[in-house]
């Protein structure tokens, strides 16, 4: 058995659920009736399917793709993960340069070089926070007018 299909499954039973409670003969249309056959006739190739012996790959997004040897999982789904952490690994490595531009050359620089994300990333690692302006380096406007209203309080 397939237990791949079965959220689909369920998912397109609870529709057509929805549709019995919903439906009188009365005042059922056409549009409706379209609805609950598409529905029903996805429901009779995802119970099809389940019936089918299960996929090597146990993958929902490449049932019969190829098997990695080393673990027997889909090889299609580890390769996108193993490119998504090289990928992270790559932006971890070159924080150093973004650190570097930072703070030889300031933030807008350092943005339009490396983007914002890269900055935010390295601000963030740096401890620094991505904000203007943070809780302890408020403007003097914004504290003289948060003094005059604590003064005003009784």
């Amino acid at each position: 058995m397939n237990r791949t299909p079965l959220p689909s499954l369920v998912t397109v039973l609870r529709t057509l659920g929805s549709y019995g409670e919903r439906l009188s003969p009365a005042e059922a249309t056409p549009e409706q009736l379209a609805i609950v056959s598409q529905a029903v006739e996805e429901a009779r190739r995802l119970l099809a399917n389940a019936h089918r012996p299960a996929p090597a790959t146990g993958c929902t997004a490449h049932p019969n793709g190829p098997v990695d040897p080393t673990d027997g999982l889909c090889l299609l789904c580890r390769r996108r993960r193993h490119l998504a952490r090289l990928q992270a690994e790559a932006v971890d490595r070159d924080l150093g340069a973004v650190a570097r531009t930072l703070a030889e050359h300031g933030e807008t620089e350092a943005v339009h070089q490396h983007g914002a994300r890269a900055v935010a990333r390295a601000q963030a690692a740096a401890g620094r926070g991505t904000h203007k302006y943070p809780p302890n380096a408020r403007p003097a406007a914004l504290a003289a007018r948060q003094a005059a209203t604590e003064t005003e309080a009784p």
